[in-house]
């Protein structure tokens, strides 16, 4: 059993090392020009921390051999490069951000070093692959015992911290800010054909009024038959159905799986703030979604918006990036956050669903506390950046407007929910709880009494962990 870390990690038995030791000198003519105002911390002897060249390594599974390999693509770019420079050197060791195993394979070396161990000393970036496994295999380190780390600093994502707990301890951290997730993308030029502001629905959020009530008055308004032939030339939307109900829900004040005060899963779908969410999306289905064209694949819903044949769709915001679905769109778009539910809290709401970061279990606890310590000092923000700002700076060039950026995303990034369904193998709400009431086929109460004990059984075993 591991020994418990005291909080003493700072004191120069454990950072200091042989030989290794850093001039002070030096480092004052550095902290001096560039970085003067950035505090360099020290031992309990007034020395500045050394490391004495440990290396870490931040494995993902996209970024190569390298993540900061090559020119740097922007000033940003360049100074976080120079920011990391100087950690390194300032307080002697070695970080690089590199792939470990493409997507499919990185859970399975993450799992196979945490069991047997190695040279290396790791900080995994997994997603929900990895998590319940290493959470039940006890493959992750409390970071909950590192007393010596400011865990109230802004860099870090509380959502990710919260989302991986036991008791009192937590398992996962992050100091990527919550990705945006989903949302509502909606065609100008299909707005204003429709009599609609091109502009509404960013001035309706921004006021508080973007709600269920006024999202359905302009699907209504978009489902058009222009030609008077009987056939619907626009439609107000079309979904796909694993952005849509979860997200509703949320807007509803409740997602479909929650946690109880014990940290306990809990199935929520039979709370009528879930009910009453699923009728309402079956409702906006049956009446504004665009029929699916026969012989179609399942991504139709994309080429509709794409083509300008509905004016909203409910998705996540990657699909705005250069290398994504609507880049080359020839109408222009815009993206707000899902509406207000009459039960929710007011706020606009996406559903967190980001990437965390772990340190295996398997090492002991002064070789955890210096692979902890050396994340903390290279990962702080770049001086001279408002980190409240400087992530817009990535996402302007994803959108045709800034107020995607400046009002949407800001709303989205400050009020993310857990998603704890992705943490709970073989739930399958899409099938059990969302399809068949799509077309009135059962009800939601239905849906929901048929699958309750299956759920159960899962859920009960995804607590054990």
């Amino acid at each position: 059993m591991k020994k418990t870390i005291l909080g003493l990690f700072l004191v120069s038995a454990v950072l200091m090392v042989t030989g290794c030791n850093k001039n002070d000198d030096s480092t004052a003519k550095q902290v001096s020009g560039k970085y003067k105002d950035v505090t360099i911390e020290k031992d309990a002897n007034g020395k500045v921390l050394d490391f004495g060249g440990m290396s870490v390594i931040l494995a993902d599974y996209w970024s190569g051999e390298d993540a900061e390999a090559g020119e740097a693509v922007s000033k940003l770019d360049e100074d976080n490069r120079a920011w990391h420079k100087f950690t390194q050197d300032t307080y002697n060791f070695k970080f690089k951000q590199m792939q470990l195993g493409a997507w499919d394979e990185h859970p399975q070396e993450v799992t196979n070093f945490c069991v047997t161990g190695g040279d290396e000393n790791y900080v995994f970036i997994v997603d929900t692959r990895s998590i319940i496994t290493g959470m039940k295999g006890e493959l992750f380190y409390d970071l909950s015992k590192f007393k010596d780390i400011d865990w109230n600093k802004d860099k870090w994502n509380k959502g990710v911290s919260q989302l991986i707990t036991r008791g009192n301890s937590f398992y996962a951290m992050s100091t990527a800010k919550p990705e945006p997730r989903q949302g509502v993308f909606f065609n100008k030029r299909l707005l204003e054909e429709a009599g609609i502001d091109p502009d509404a629905p960013y001035d309706l959020q921004k006021e508080g009024k973007w709600t269920w009530e006024a999202f359905e008055d302009m699907l209504k308004k978009c489902t058009r038959d222009m030609d008077n032939d009987g056939i619907m030339d626009t439609y107000g939307m079309a979904n796909s159905s694993t952005e849509f109900t979860p997200t509703a829900c949320i807007s509803n004040g409740i997602a479909m799986i929650g946690r109880d005060e014990n940290g306990k899963f809990v199935n929520n779908c039979g709370d009528d703030r879930v009910l009453e969410t699923i009728n309402w999306v079956a409702h906006l289905v049956q009446n504004y979604e665009m029929p699916q064209p026969e012989g179609s694949n399942w991504d139709w819903v994309y080429a509709a918006f794409q083509n300008g044949q509905v004016a909203f769709q409910i998705d996540q915001e990657y699909n705005a990036q250069p290398n994504q679905r609507y880049a080359s769109m020839k109408d222009d778009y815009g993206y707000v956050a899902f509406p207000l539910g009459p039960k929710g809290d007011g706020k606009y709401r996406t559903l967190n669903q980001d990437n965390m970061y772990v340190i295996p279990a398997i090492y002991d606890d002064e070789r955890a506390a210096k692979i902890m310590k050396i994340f903390d000092l290279w990962s702080d923000p770049t001086p001279g950046y408002d980190n409240n700002e400087v992530w817009k700076e990535g996402y302007y060039n994803h959108f045709r407007d800034e107020r995607a950026v400046d009002e949407t995303l800001v709303y989205l990034m400050e009020n993310p929910c857990p998603n704890y369904s992705t943490l709970i193998p073989g739930i399958n709400y899409m099938g059990d709880m969302i399809w068949n009431t799509y077309g009135g086929w059962v009800t939601p109460q239905e849906a929901y009494e048929s699958s309750k004990n299956n759920w159960a059984a899962l859920l009960d075993d995804a607590n054990n962990w």
